[in-house]
């Protein structure tokens, strides 16, 4: 029988998005644990991964990966490609089929967002992959687990496609205005907003009277 996991890493509730503590305060935490859960729902109920983990080296982010089903494991070593590369390494050890990537700060993703990225992987050995906005890589899913080595970071959608296409693995793309879009900074932030006006989110939700960040979105 075939297995298909994802995986969510994820640095830690205070480690995560520094960049939005001025803007956020006491709320950020909040905002990333929200960001968590929206993501994690999203992939639970599109219902095609037979199991799904949270690697993080902060434990307290176990009861939120448990609290949606997901397992936690407890991150070795610093780092987001340390994180993809130490769940990929468990998958191969399990004979899963495919493992897919997801990153914690996409909480627009839906539950058929997942299923349309299941759908396209192939038998073969396939990879498919979501670019970002910004040129990242917000979903990789690889068949088998490790076909090519997680290269996170500034412009890793075009390094992990060049990594694939070299290895002559089946490549394909998905890209659409709900899962290709992350939260990195404050102008994410009030886009978020400006998105998801009826706080359908967890994230939203937390965001509805942030003072700062409504007069940074009032002078845009």
């Amino acid at each position: 029988m075939s297995k298909h996991w994802a995986v969510i890493p994820v640095k830690g509730l205070t480690e995560s998005k520094t960049r939005l503590s001025n803007y956020l305060g006491e709320k950020k935490k909040h905002f990333v644990q929200a960001l968590l859960q929206d993501v994690l729902t999203s992939a639970t109920r599109s219902g095609v991964y037979d199991r799904i983990m949270v690697v993080s080296p902060d434990e307290k982010v176990a009861t939120f990966a448990r609290d949606c089903e997901a397992d936690f494991v407890n991150q070795s070593g610093v780092g987001l490609n340390r994180a993809v590369d130490q769940a990929n390494r468990i998958a191969l050890k399990e004979n899963v089929h495919s493992l897919t990537t997801i990153l914690a700060d996409i909480p627009l993703s839906d539950p058929q967002d997942f299923r349309e990225i299941f759908e396209m992987r192939r038998e073969s050995r396939s990879v498919v992959l979501v670019p970002s906005l910004k040129g990242g890589t917000n979903v990789l899913l690889a068949s088998p687990p490790r076909s090519i080595r997680p290269r996170y970071g500034r412009w890793s959608y075009s390094k992990h496609l060049r990594q694939a296409q070299v290895a002559g693995l089946d490549v394909y793309s998905i890209s659409n205005p709900r899962i290709s879009f992350d939260i990195d900074t404050v102008n994410d932030v009030v886009e978020l907003r400006r998105r998801d006006p009826e706080f359908r989110t967890r994230s939203a939700r937390i965001l509805r009277d942030v003072r700062p960040l409504l007069t940074h979105a009032r002078m845009k």
